[in-house]
């Protein structure tokens, strides 16, 4: 493995669930998570390949958008990156075990869920 690869490298060390995005002008990892989450990785196409990942978990209901929890200065390692969006995924599963599937509910939920530390 590189250690700092290129963005397609880290898709083929990543697998085939995740797809490369032009996101505001830039191009990212994508990963739809198939339960109404969606995962972003930016940073990941900057000539500097020494800068850390960024990672955004998006809720997407009905194509409204809205960022969830964002995690920065992720490794640059697929294994780093990995890591990092399991996490995400399991966070996803627990807001889902909690109602929230759409950006509605998300907000009223949002200061609860700050509180008890989920997000």
């Amino acid at each position: 493995m590189a250690k700092n690869p290129t963005i397609k490298e880290l898709k083929n060390q990543l697998g085939n669930d995740y797809e490369i995005y032009w996101i505001d002008l830039e191009k990212c990892l994508y990963r739809d998570y198939g339960n109404g989450f969606d995962l972003e990785i930016s940073a990941v196409s900057h000539a500097n390949r020494n800068c850390p990942a960024s990672l955004y978990l998006w809720i997407n209901h009905n194509t409204d958008y809205y960022m969830v929890k964002s995690n920065h200065n992720v490794g640059r390692t697929a294994d780093a990156i990995h890591a990092a969006a399991e996490e995400m995924y399991e966070l996803s599963q627990k807001l889902i075990a909690r109602g929230c599937t759409d950006k509605k509910t998300f907000l009223k939920m949002k200061a609860d869920l700050e509180k008890e530390g989920i997000i």
